[in-house]
């Protein structure tokens, strides 16, 4: 439909109300959304009623950067509240004077209502008395922090019993001290989300009596991690993966409420891989499992991950979808059907071939030891298959058999 030239003369965005341009200045980036005051009377003083700000400290030299957030918030009316701030504060323009500037923009932020904010690109360790104001913002919702140190070296967390309504928690935490990170832990009663990754420990235990998400990344530290004990009564949703950690830790706890796993490793190395078992193990009730594992391309051979040899297979009583992600040469693929054969309620199940990455270390390697085992689907395609309706008899006896037949050509092979 053509528009007539008086349509394309209309001043469509100046009938906007206030309130909905400056949620629209909102997605801008702020050096964006500034400019925006030189194009009309309006607009002048309107990116800075914006409810959400983006500030990055490498945009501007530090004084400048002093002036936007003077300017943004440390101006702001009342009458305006500020419900979600982001800082990006760059280690090498990290300078005293922003130093001096964050526990005045905390302040401030305070007395706004703040409600969601995250801090990336700098270590709170050094400054004490901003982390004590962080904590102090009984408004906040979420609360996402940099790296931060934990031990009777590392800075000490501050009484967090004004974060009584914070719900989500993002924070990684390296040499942490469990009994102080579980204190913390303690005292935010409304904490239903936790995303954290750790390192450096040999034992590290979670305990809390809210938490109904949890993503736990391990990072790389030396020592690594030895002993995972969860004690998280309330948890439904658990994520687990490891960045660059070669050695796995051994997982153990009481999860009862558990309903649906994500479990994503890489590197696994052969001398490591009886922990993946027995975090299985500790997981078993769950209603819904995805795992994504690869192998190590430094390993010569294939071998068995999912069970240990010699022990009895893990039992999931409860399993309804299974989704896996990995190789699956002979080993991985009878693995898969023997928890299978362990999972009475079963409905639906996903298997995705991941071939292994080849390198020079990797070239004495037999391709046909590597090669999927998958059946064959509908399309000739032995790299993906997916199965539902399992808890139906006769789909079931017929995956079944399937899958056995399968398993026995594999042992033939072997």
């Amino acid at each position: 439909m053509a528009t007539s030239p008086i349509d394309d003369q209309i001043d469509r965005l100046s009938s906007l109300p206030d309130d909905l341009l400056s949620t629209i200045l909102s997605f801008l980036p702020i050096r964006t959304a500034a400019r925006t005051s030189v194009l009309c009377r309006r607009f002048r003083h309107l990116w800075q009623t914006s409810p959400s700000l983006h500030l990055i400290s490498r945009d501007f030299c530090p004084h400048y950067f002093a002036a936007m957030v003077d300017s943004a918030v440390l101006r702001r009316s009342p009458s305006y509240p500020l419900l979600s701030l982001r800082l990006e504060l760059s280690e090498y323009r990290h300078s005293p004077q922003t130093e001096t500037l964050l526990p005045c923009l905390f302040h401030k932020a305070c007395s706004l209502g703040l409600r969601h904010l995250t801090i990336e690109g700098c270590k709170l360790n050094p400054l004490s008395y901003t982390l004590f104001l962080i904590f102090s913002v009984n408004s906040l919702t979420s609360l996402s922090l940099p790296t931060l140190t934990f031990g009777r070296r590392g800075c000490l967390f501050p009484s967090a019993a004004a974060l009584t309504n914070l719900k989500t928690l993002s924070v990684e935490c390296y040499a942490v001290h469990s009994d102080k990170l579980n204190l913390l832990l303690s005292q935010l009663c409304s904490l239903e989300d936790l995303s954290i990754g750790v390192s450096t420990l040999r034992v590290f235990n979670l305990s809390s009596q809210t938490i109904k998400i949890l993503k736990l990344t391990m990072l790389i530290g030396a020592p690594e991690l030895g002993t995972v004990d969860l004690r998280l009564p309330s948890l439904e949703l658990l994520h687990i993966e490891n960045d660059g950690l070669l050695q796995l830790p051994l997982f153990q706890g009481e999860i009862p409420l558990l309903r649906k796993s994500i479990i994503s490793l890489d590197e696994i190395r052969e001398k490591y891989c009886s922990a993946v078992p027995g975090l299985l193990n500790s997981i078993s009730h769950t209603e819904e499992l995805v795992l994504r594992i690869e192998e190590s391309d430094r390993e010569l051979g294939p071998f068995s991950i999912l069970l240990e040899p010699g022990k009895e297979p893990t039992k999931f009583p409860n399993l309804k979808h299974l989704e896996v992600t990995m190789c699956f040469h002979k080993h991985n693929f009878e693995d898969i059907v023997t928890l299978i054969h362990h999972s009475p309620a079963l409905e639906s199940l996903k298997l995705v071939h991941k071939a292994l990455f080849s390198n020079v270390l990797t070239r004495k390697r037999k391709r046909d030891d590597w090669r999927s085992m998958l059946t064959h689907n509908a399309d000739g395609n032995h790299n993906y298959i997916h199965f539902t309706n399992l808890h139906i008899g006769q789909h079931r006896e017929e995956f079944v058999k399937l899958v056995s037949k399968q398993c026995t050509s594999v042992k033939k092979m072997g």
